[in-house]
């Protein structure tokens, strides 16, 4: 695997057999920099599933041979690197940088409550006021995911971003030490500079509706009619105006049925719940996971109140790519203009690990090639998740970057 450095930071990652020869093979990259003048003082550190029983001797002989002891990361099911994602098989991903000793503090677990980080966080926060909040969450716990994050938000007053570890095995995090459980991560005080953007990856098939009555954690009516209704009528217009014609003039059982119409079933619909106040549009996506036609019911993956606002999206490949360019170059424009320069010294990638199905589908439409070409050859490392953060809030089916500057 290649090395990739900027003045600030390294990245390497390796695919091998087990969690000494992966970790031997991108230990020997970073190593190549250390000779450099560098005082590199912290690292972040993704790991694949297939070495989450190893973490904790991954973590001690990274801290062991590179002389860092402050570590941020977890486990995911894929990891990325530069140009590419990795998955099902052992591998690490690793980026190593220089911050000043000052502008950052670790945070270990917390789970319901912030106490645990307000103890490690407090002092710090005496004469440091924290910008970025850089968290990974552990999914499989009983606690309430959504709260969680906002205590951290109320708690800090800084920008929440991050993600849910996904694994088929143990949920491990790393910060300094091994975390289990919870959310752990650190905090970045305003001396750090940096840039984030989402990219949604869906489109919008139709209006924004409200929903006008629910029952037992169900949508029975949306726009006052019911929302089995509503979705189906959005679904058919999103086929007259993609193909032009109505889905319903066309028979199923033909023989000859148009290939546009066809690529209508490809990719997922879901439901997308809008960001009140947002100036982006933002939305944050929920499954459908029930859908009733004799009684007119659809439920989604969140408690939805009367009154509530709701639109159902679409994502597919060429929508994951599509807003991901969008997203890059409007990124790009913006440290333009606020810095009068691009120059971005590292790079941290949280996508949701349903987005992985693109990389296999086609390796040149790989969301981190993307990056790549539109970014540049910054050295960046990042995670697949199974839930994203941004702003404080839980997103599904999206992708974080965080720039460096």
């Amino acid at each position: 695997m290649s090395l990739y450095t900027s003045s600030q930071f390294a990245a390497a990652s390796a695919t091998g057999t087990d969690w000494r020869d992966t970790s031997k093979a991108v230990l020997e990259k970073l190593e190549e920099v250390r000779t450099d003048g560098h005082q590199f003082n912290f690292g972040f550190l993704y790991i694949t599933d297939h070495l989450a029983d190893d973490a904790q001797s991954i973590l001690n002989l990274f801290k062991s041979v590179l002389g860092i002891d402050h570590w941020s990361g977890c486990v995911g099911i894929a990891i990325c690197t530069n140009g590419q994602a990795i998955i099902d098989e052992p591998a690490i991903s690793a980026m190593i940088g220089t911050f000043n000793e000052n502008d950052f503090c670790s945070f270990p677990s917390i789970i319901n409550n912030v106490n645990g980080a307000k103890a490690t966080l407090s002092p710090w926060m005496k004469d440091h006021q924290p910008m970025l909040i850089l968290t990974h969450g552990d999914p499989s716990g009983e606690y309430d995911i959504p709260s969680t994050v906002e205590d951290l938000y109320d708690f800090t007053n800084g920008f929440v971003i991050g993600g849910l570890s996904s694994s088929r095995k143990n949920h491990v995090q790393f910060s300094d030490s091994l975390q289990m459980g919870g959310f752990s991560g650190c905090a970045f005080s305003h001396g750090v500079t940096v840039a984030s953007t989402l990219s949604q990856g869906c489109t919008h098939i139709g209006e924004e509706h409200t929903v006008t009555k629910t029952e037992d954690g169900l949508i029975l009516e949306i726009d006052g009619k019911r929302a089995t209704e509503v979705f189906e009528n959005d679904l058919r217009l999103m086929a007259i105006k993609k193909i032009d014609r109505d889905p319903n003039d066309i028979l199923l059982d033909s023989d000859d049925i148009p290939d546009e119409f066809k690529s209508l079933f490809q990719g997922e619909v879901h439901a997308a719940i809008p960001v009140q106040g947002s100036d982006q549009r933002d939305y944050m996506v929920r499954q459908i996971n029930h859908f009733d036609q004799d009684t007119g019911a659809i439920g989604i993956t969140e408690h939805l109140q009367n009154g509530s606002r709701l639109i159902f999206v679409k994502r597919d490949s060429e929508t994951v790519q599509a807003d991901l360019s969008r997203s890059l170059i409007a990124l790009r424009e913006r440290i333009i203009q606020q810095e009068g320069i691009f120059e971005p010294k590292g790079a941290l990638y949280i996508s949701c690990i349903a987005r992985i199905s693109e990389r296999l589908e086609n390796k040149e439409k790989c969301e981190v090639k993307l990056i790549e070409e539109i970014i540049g050859d910054v050295p960046l490392t990042g995670f697949y998740a199974s839930g994203e953060i941004n702003n404080s809030r839980l997103y599904s089916f999206t992708g974080i970057l965080i720039l460096f500057l």
